[in-house]
């Protein structure tokens, strides 16, 4: 059963190192560019390139629609920064973390980071910081606040940032708003770090604003650290995180497992992978009787719902004590909703029966991220509902999971004292730098 998306990922991943070579050799900036942001979590430019790859297709109808919207979105962001105190010249030593911020971190003009557990008030970092809700405090300290704000449209910002990339190479891998953020972000860096040695931190996913924010503070200093930490625990189809060649000098993973798959698939030199333990959690919450939804709704919610319908008539659960757990940035989204109430439906029209022996185990739509292996670590099996082969662990790279198909589209997966994460309450990134 498992040999096809065996086959479906070692070959995309093949074809995928191709590409992405392919573009290199070209001249293309494969670590910025939209293009080659081959994510499988969202609904992307790179997300539909990489379904091309895969199919050994040009072109469709989707990926237009996500090209068309990387040119209009130039128009539809305004893009600026807060500085509040900046007193990085008076610093005998430099710590600077760039990660995302929430109105919820902001707490008594203190600032709290979520993935390296350190806050504003601790006077050996520095905060550069994407407000991913908009949200900026009347005062904090240590901190640059950078803001995307949306607009209708400005065809003067438009239209200046088309006549700059007009006559250059790979007009399309520089004319689009991803590169334009980028090229925001390391103006930040330009203006406002000193040309002094630090330590940069970040909680790393591959992104391409987190690339040219590595990218500009290497041209800052030569002998910056740039140490990487991936916060997720692993999930089946890597690909977004394979190494691009820019300077890292420590990517840090908290279990073996992972090290061994980015080091075999994904290209990551085997002295840059490190092994620590957990910063971002300390312990892992009990995940029975949850249903959880993906970050995006990108495949067909018919077959999924049908793939519900087909596991809860082979598996008796206790549904009707079940929770349904919605992404925290998409709790307001009507496909969540809508989603959510349709499978509300299923449930309140399943049969309930009086029998003691219901499963209790967890059951995730779609993407997975990293809560299929949350839920293996911490309950040892779990159901996984897709159509997309992209989404589900091959056993060639996960071979300490064994999987079994339920039925089309359903999977059950079942892993014993496997250490996805290593857990560590006394851990800090204090240790680290």
């Amino acid at each position: 059963m498992n040999s096809e998306t065996d086959f479906v990922q070692l070959s995309l991943i093949k074809k995928s190192k191709k590409y992405l070579n392919d573009c290199k050799e070209k001249g293309i900036n494969i670590a910025l560019s939209p293009f080659c942001d081959l994510t499988t979590w969202i609904n992307s430019l790179g997300y539909q390139k990489l379904h091309l790859i895969n199919g050994n297709q040009f072109f469709n109808k989707s990926y237009l629609r996500y090209f068309l919207s990387e040119i209009v979105n130039i128009g539809r962001y305004k893009l600026d920064y807060h500085i509040y105190k900046n007193n990085l010249s008076k610093k005998k030593k430099l710590n600077i973390i760039y990660s995302y911020s929430w109105k919820e971190n902001f707490k008594k003009d203190t600032f709290f980071d979520n993935y390296f557990k350190v806050g504003s008030k601790d006077k050996n970092f520095f905060f550069i910081l994407i407000s991913i809700d908009g949200f900026l405090p009347k005062k904090v300290k240590n901190c640059i606040i950078i803001k995307r704000t949306k607009i209708f449209f400005d065809p003067l910002n438009f239209l200046n940032c088309f006549f700059k990339k007009i006559f250059h190479k790979h007009f399309f891998h520089k004319f689009n708003s991803t590169n334009i953020f980028n090229e925001f972000i390391q103006r930040v860096v330009q203006n406002e770090l000193p040309k002094r040695k630090m330590n940069v931190l970040i909680p790393y996913e591959n992104r391409p604003h987190q690339n040219a924010f590595i990218i500009a503070t290497n041209n800052k200093n030569k002998q910056n650290k740039i140490i990487c930490y991936l916060h997720n625990m692993p999930w089946p189809f890597q690909l977004d995180m394979i190494y691009k060649k820019i300077k890292i000098d420590k990517l840090l993973v908290c279990s073996d497992i992972q090290r061994k798959v980015f080091i075999k698939n994904y290209l990551w030199p085997k002295n840059i992978v490190k092994i620590i333990s957990s910063i971002r959690f300390k312990l892992l919450r009990d995940r029975k009787k949850t249903i959880f939804l993906p970050f995006d709704l990108t495949e067909d919610n018919e077959k999924l719902l049908n793939g519900f319908k087909a596991l809860i008539s082979r598996v008796l659960f206790d549904l009707h004590n079940y929770k349904i757990s919605i992404h925290p940035l998409k709790k307001f989204s009507k496909d969540h909703i809508n989603f959510k109430k349709k499978l509300l439906r299923i449930v309140k029209n399943s049969k309930v029966s009086k029998s003691k022996n219901k499963n209790t185990d967890p059951i995730i739509f779609s993407h997975p991220g990293g809560t299929a292996t949350e839920c293996l670590q911490v309950c040892n099996s779990t159901y996984h509902i897709t159509s997309d082969k992209l989404h589900v662990f091959g056993k060639k790279i996960w071979k300490s999971i064994k999987i079994s198909k339920i039925d089309e589209n359903v999977y059950k997966y079942v892993s014993k004292n496997t250490k996805f994460l290593i857990l560590d309450k006394k851990n800090s990134i204090k240790n680290l730098i």
